[in-house]
């Protein structure tokens, strides 16, 4: 049942960044034509939403390849949520003719620590790279939830930042047991 509800969850996130991100370019077009100003807006947006992709990247890879490695269960599970959304995120993308980015350096640097450690060690790389992905995404999606216009947009964002806020503290309280 809790598979369902996180699946309407993600369903309905789905749904409403779609809408979100056709309603905010048609604004964002109209607006174009009408404000000058727009324009530094928009490249500001592009900027954020490139940063939020990147960060998703990271936290999508890294998470695949933690339910290949990972040896403490309630760690596993939340790399296959984590995967689970963030793979809902690319195909959003992906709809929208986004062209995903390849990780950041900082990413780059997670993935490598990640493919050199193993057992307990992973364990606690893996969600402390979760915990500072989020910390980001956290700070990056706030900022476009900031200076969104758009209704939808507003929408949207709080939405993620409840589901950023979540992972974070989820992550937060692993780590913790972990030691």
């Amino acid at each position: 049942m809790e598979t369902t509800n996180s699946n309407s969850r993600r369903g309905f996130f789905s749904r409403s960044l779609k809408g979100a991100v056709f309603v905010g370019a048609g604004a964002t077009f109209a607006g174009s034509l009408l404000e000058p100003l727009a324009a530094e807006a928009q490249s500001s947006d592009t900027a954020l939403q490139a940063k939020i992709a990147q960060l998703g990247t990271v936290s999508l890879q890294t998470s695949q390849f933690a339910l290949k490695k990972v040896s403490n269960a309630e760690i596993k599970t939340f790399a296959k949520f984590e995967a689970a959304e963030q793979e809902t995120m690319v195909k959003i993308l992906k709809d929208m003719g986004t062209t995903l980015p390849a990780p950041s350096p900082e990413g780059k640097a997670l993935l490598s620590k990640l493919q050199s450690v193993s057992g307990a060690a992973f364990d606690k790389a893996f969600m402390q790279g979760q915990v500072e992905t989020h910390q980001k995404l956290h700070t990056a999606v706030s900022s476009l939830n900031a200076a969104a216009k758009d209704a939808h947009v507003m929408h949207v964002t709080a939405l993620a930042l409840a589901t950023i806020t979540e992972y974070t503290e989820r992550g937060q309280m692993l780590v913790s047991k972990l030691g």
